[in-house]
């Protein structure tokens, strides 16, 4: 099914507010797309986040996320290649899981604001097949630390 406004299904669907632990993979963060995503999940549930070194992502996200989200939200930066891919995965209950493949980044715009495309993704070999592509990145990621903030914050790493 193509979906136009990933915001749609994510409020009218309720989807967010069942999540039990979410995995997104994305070329940008901004404060208000991850606030959005954050703010509409359970207090407990767990996030995993893979994105790029690109200059693209909000370094105040970052600073918020290591000082107030460890142990809850990771974020790991997958920095051998350029990362544009934009994929969010949302485990419900009873063993259930959504996915979302598109254009919109993990920001207002990327999420509700911007004409993007996703396509969502409900067949469970598909699903495995997203999560098994995902844990790829996450996994050869690194993790987001107070050294690589300030590296960023400062333009190192080739940014």
């Amino acid at each position: 099914m193509i979906i136009k406004k990933l915001a749609v299904p994510l409020i009218n669907e309720k989807l967010l507010q069942q999540v039990e632990h979410c995995c997104i993979a994305t070329a940008a963060i901004s404060e208000e797309g991850f606030d959005f995503i954050r703010s509409r999940i359970p207090t407990q549930t767990k996030m995993d986040i893979v994105t790029g070194l690109n200059g693209a992502t909000s370094r105040e996200v970052l600073h918020r996320i290591w000082r107030h989200y460890q142990g809850r939200i990771t974020v790991n930066f997958y920095t051998k290649n350029s990362f544009h891919a934009n994929v969010y995965l949302f485990d419900l209950p009873f063993r259930k899981t959504v996915g979302f493949v598109g254009s919109g980044t993990l920001t207002l715009e990327g999420i509700k604001d911007h004409e993007e495309i996703f396509y969502k993704v409900t067949h469970e070999k598909e699903i495995e097949n997203l999560k098994s592509w995902f844990t790829g990145y996450y996994e050869f990621g690194e993790p987001l630390t107070e050294k690589m903030i300030q590296e960023y914050e400062s333009g190192a790493n080739g940014l």
